[in-house]
């Protein structure tokens, strides 16, 4: 646990940039900072990749964390703070966008989960990134359907750092106003349920049992990325250059710009870091692998895993011994093995690399699901299940049955299509598709009945004597 907690630290410094400002900067400021500020080297006008090749220029490279962190919620420019790149109009298209089937599946999870833990009275809903809060809004109108369940739950917290996107979630879920709080901001919703936002999850209140959604929100978490070299492991990092050549106007022997924007690329260093030594040096998945092998590792993934599942395991009382509450992950990458060159872009529904035009693009890389299963294990105690394939885990909870009832609600043959390719394109496995790519896992109490979706059953009332 000390190597862990070491490490983490120690990667968190050196993947923060410079500190920023303003609400969104106490989520993703970090500690042990450059003394040259972000905020204050740049000018209004200067677009994003200016000012990280500013950075560059003053302090040498910086880490692929450092880069995807400032990309995705600088103050300024950051891809998520003034965007909504949800939806057709958008950059991409997540599972509760294509179908109100998946938020009401993840509804009846939580259902069975809270049956399964002999429903307790009182629970709190947390989203962490909830996009345009489309998944919640489906989720909050299944569980009209259960009166028992929604009667215990006492608030709805969500984890956001962008405005734009916490203003989408306010109108898909209130009608009330929203008003700036001490600690964030808070609305009612719908259905009458207080919500507020938070943009810190060490924020949101650990009084009550939590049941906790990450949809998509380890995969925008920064990463660092390493290499094994003949010398050690060293970190791979991101440099910039002015790319130049012959104008009609050079002189013999001379060159002039010919794009006076930055051009990114990644370098490995030739020396060690204090990430390099001891980030791959926190587990034995890295110190077997051969030189020349590459790993990502992000410990901010690390932390979340270990509060979420301590929210869980700290939840004890006589009645729940090993806690209560559970945290359902659902998000795309290897199932075993250890991410490598997973950084991507996406923009207008089309991969682009993910160092032209910074703060223009989605950045993400692949989850990490053993690392975080390591971690909700040995430092949160709790249970953890899966992951398993989102097309399996979706049948298992009854998506093919709920397909079934919608086509036949539907009216016209373009209707019954509709449904039946909303179906397909959240199930389906073959040629890398959603079904098969994403995965899903949970963290639940120790010792309690195994998860619906990863091999369980629905627990009846019956079956643990509650009259």
């Amino acid at each position: 646990m000390m190597l862990r907690t070491r490490t983490f630290n120690c990667l968190r410094r050196e993947s923060s940039l410079l500190p920023l400002r303003s609400l969104v900067a106490r989520r993703l400021a970090s500690q042990g900072t450059p003394a040259t500020s972000l905020r204050s080297s740049r000018q209004p006008s200067k677009e994003l990749g200016d000012v990280l090749a500013d950075v560059i220029k003053t302090t040498g490279p910086i880490s692929v964390a450092a880069y995807m962190r400032q990309c995705l919620t600088n103050p300024d420019s950051g891809y998520y703070i003034n965007k909504d790149p949800f939806g057709v109009e958008g950059d991409f298209i997540t599972s509760p966008e294509i179908s109100q089937m998946f938020g009401e599946v993840v509804a009846i999870w939580c259902i069975t989960e809270w049956m399964a833990q002999r429903r307790p009275q009182q629970i709190r809903l947390i989203e962490l990134g909830p996009g345009r809060a489309a998944l919640l809004r489906d989720m909050l109108k299944a569980f009209q359907s259960f009166v028992p369940f929604k009667s215990t739950i006492v608030d709805i917290c969500l984890v956001e750092a962008s405005p734009t996107l916490r203003t989408a979630q306010h109108s898909n879920l209130c009608d009330s106003a929203m008003r700036e709080t001490g600690d964030g901001f808070s609305s009612i919703t719908r259905y009458g349920l207080p919500i507020k936002w938070y943009t810190n999850l060490k924020e949101v209140p650990r009084d009550v049992t939590s049941f906790i959604i990450a949809h998509e929100f380890f995969d925008a978490l920064p990463i660092h990325q390493f290499e094994h070299t003949q010398h050690g492991w060293r970190e791979i990092m991101v440099d910039y250059s002015i790319p130049e050549g012959k104008t009609p106007l050079s002189l013999p022997g001379q060159t002039r710009s010919l794009d006076h924007k930055p051009k990114f690329n990644l370098t490995v260093l030739p020396y060690y870091t204090p990430s390099s030594k001891v980030g791959p040096e926190s587990s034995s998945r890295y110190k077997k692998l051969p030189v020349n092998a590459k790993i990502e590792i992000s410990p901010e993934s690390w932390d979340v895993a270990k509060d979420l599942a301590l929210r869980i395991s700290e939840q004890r009382s006589p009645e729940f011994p090993t806690g209560s509450g559970a945290a359902l992950v659902i998000d795309y990458g290897p199932a075993e093995t250890i991410p490598v060159d997973t950084l991507r872009a996406i923009k207008g529904h089309h991969f682009v690399s993910p160092f032209e035009e910074p703060g223009t693009a989605d950045l993400s890389a692949d989850v990490d699901f053993t690392a975080l299963k390591s971690v909700a294990e040995r430092e949160g105690h709790v249970a953890v299940h899966g992951p398993v394939e989102q097309g399996d885990w979706l049948h298992a909870l009854g998506i093919g049955a709920r397909a079934t009832v919608l086509a036949n609600q539907q009216t016209t043959p373009e209707g019954k299509d509709r449904v039946a390719k909303e179906y397909h394109r959240l199930v389906e496995r073959s040629g890398g598709a959603m079904g098969k790519i994403y995965k899903v896992m949970a963290f639940t109490p120790g010792e309690t009945p195994t998860p619906v979706g990863f091999g369980g059953r629905v627990v009846e009332d019956d079956d643990q004597g509650i009259e």
